[in-house]
């Protein structure tokens, strides 16, 4: 890794985007915001959640910093989110969700310390998005109720397990 690597303009988004989320959470609570404003800020994480690794991979800025620095801060941006919200979620979606994220941590530190390369699924990506929706339909359901919202989210957690399950599966068995 290089020091220069830092100022690469997807690292930079990556960096900014930890900070402004860290600033706004510890600025802020849920309640300060209308229902709509608060689907539209986590809403906006998640769409951010994607836009370096897009900008690195269009403009081929691709580095050792953001390989690791970028599914870091997507973690952690995510873990203050679902804390900050904690309120508004059910327990077992959050317990869930840190659990799952605590299986992927696993497989990224395996993939440190192996130096093997997995492919990002799109299941994966297609996971995150569900859990997005789930998160901004419980926001939602603070003002007008969401029917079936608790299956949804039980079919949605279920769903980012297989991806979580599948991912180690690769990782472990068809790469290793």
């Amino acid at each position: 890794m290089k020091f220069k690597d830092l100022f690469l303009l997807p690292n930079l988004i990556t960096l900014a985007r930890l900070i402004i989320v860290i600033f706004l959470f510890t600025s802020s609570k849920p309640a300060d915001f209308n229902y709509l404003s608060l689907i539209i800020i986590i809403a906006l994480i998640g769409l951010s959640d994607s836009l370096d690794g897009v900008v690195a991979r269009r403009y081929n800025l691709v580095s050792k910093l953001g390989v690791i620095l970028d599914p870091f801060t997507d973690r952690i941006v995510f873990l203050i989110l679902l804390l900050w919200i904690k309120n508004i979620i059910p327990i077992y979606f959050l317990y869930g969700i840190i659990i799952r994220e605590l299986l992927i941590l696993t497989g990224s530190i395996y993939v440190l310390m192996t130096e093997k390369t997995v492919k990002v699924s799109n299941k994966g990506k297609v996971s995150t998005v569900f859990v997005f929706i789930i998160i901004c339909l419980y926001v939602l359901n603070t003002a007008v109720v969401v029917p079936l919202l608790n299956i949804f989210t039980i079919l949605v957690i279920l769903f980012y397990f297989y991806v979580a399950i599948e991912y180690l599966y690769n990782l472990i068995y068809k790469h290793g």
